[in-house]
């Protein structure tokens, strides 16, 4: 059974999703429609396309979470197919796709986007302020949006049931040859979850779009994190804002301090429950 966080999820839905009851219900009826084949199950594809600008919007990136292009299972998802009516019931952000720690943000808007030959969905994530009742540490949106600012988070991973899917015609494959090796077309799909990751399985990517706002300086059990790509974390007087050029010395020297404050314990334990799961079937 997979792990999840009750104010955030209410039961464990089809595939060992969390979700919210009125989505288990929506999604299972839906699957009831689908063709009893493998190539119609749940599969998680991730994204990286990296920083494009800066703005001073408040707490959130703009970001590619799929566009029109083979990944590297081979299957092209097709922008204008996406149907994210189940997200939208509730629109969290997760980190890695780890659902017994709390959300790092809030997905704010998903559209079909065409820029030049790029095709494709962009999302907005929020990634919201700490309350003053937060007593447990660091708080996750905190840790997230400054690894994202720092070049350290640069993916987005989507989680999606194919609705309706072909191989390419070879009409479509005479008219681009680099579609003989796509395996799937998914035209039709259901958007279950997306989260930010750290090791995209796409070449083509991600946060295209930061918003700025950074009221105070880094906690200091993550702060290292930050350093591994912009130096000191205060820069010109500016709490939390990043240098440019680090050292490889600083680099080493942050990543091992990393490291050491790791709860590594915690962490294998869980990796271990989410391998056994996936053995299992259940995620």
């Amino acid at each position: 059974m997979a792990t999840f966080l009750k104010p955030y999820f209410d039961t464990e839905g089809p595939f060992g999703i969390p979700m919210k009851d009125k989505q288990a219900k929506a999604l299972e009826a839906k699957l009831r429609e689908l063709p009893k084949d493998d190539a119609f199950a749940f599969r998680r594809c991730s994204f990286e396309r990296g920083i494009a600008e800066l703005s001073a919007e408040g707490r959130c990136d703009v970001s590619w979470i799929t566009e029109e292009s083979p990944d590297r299972a081979g299957d092209i998802v097709v922008a204008r197919g996406m149907d994210d009516s189940h997200f939208q019931l509730n629109p969290i952000v997760t980190l890695n796709h780890v659902y017994d720690r709390p959300p790092v943000g809030r997905s704010l808007w998903r559209r079909k986007v065409r820029e030049g030959p790029l095709v494709g969905v962009k999302a907005k994530t929020h990634y919201p302020m700490k309350p003053e009742s937060w007593s447990a540490g660091d708080w996750p949106p905190d840790v997230a949006f400054e690894l994202v600012k720092s070049g350290l988070l640069r993916g987005k991973s989507i989680g999606f049931f194919p609705l309706k899917l072909r191989a390419p015609t070879p009409e479509e494959i005479a008219a681009d040859p680099s579609r003989k090796d796509v395996r799937y077309i998914i035209e039709e799909w259901l958007l279950a979850e997306y989260a930010c990751c750290f090791l995209p399985t796409q070449p083509n990517a991600v946060v295209e779009e930061i918003c700025k706002a950074w009221p105070g300086p880094l906690p200091a059990t993550w702060a290292a994190a930050a350093v591994l790509t912009g130096g000191s974390p205060a820069v010109a007087g500016r709490p939390g804002c990043l240098g440019a050029v680090t050292s490889i010395r600083e680099i080493e020297q942050a990543l091992s301090g990393y490291i050491r404050a790791a709860p590594l314990e915690q962490m294998i334990e869980q990796a271990l429950e989410r391998s056994w799961q996936r053995l299992r079937g259940r995620v």
